[in-house]
């Protein structure tokens, strides 16, 4: 059974993440997910063709090192102190 989009929920979460939405791309969205969803269906319905596993590049045989040795840099060290307030960087904005 193959449920369609809810625009509710869609709704809930553009609330949730501050997105505004026209009707018509809403539309596009649900769309768009209910192909995504009609996709991984029938990918899904593929399990029986006995296909070996793909391998991660950090797979084990491949001895992976445990631990990445990268220098950490503090990204407010990079940045113009006018465009840092209270922890938040200001991204200039057309010519600003």
């Amino acid at each position: 059974m193959s449920k369609k989009c809810d625009k509710d929920i869609i709704n809930e979460l553009l609330d949730l993440s501050r997105l505004n939405f026209t009707e018509e791309e809403l539309e596009k969205l649900c769309k768009d997910i209910d192909e995504i969803r009609s996709l991984l269906n029938q990918v899904s319905s593929l399990s029986s063709l006995n296909v070996k596993p793909l391998y991660n590049v950090w797979d084990s045989e491949l001895n992976p090192p445990y631990s990445v040795n990268i220098e950490k840099v503090n990204i407010y060290d990079l940045i113009p102190n006018e465009r840092v307030a209270q922890n938040k960087i200001k991204i200039p904005w057309r010519g600003e």
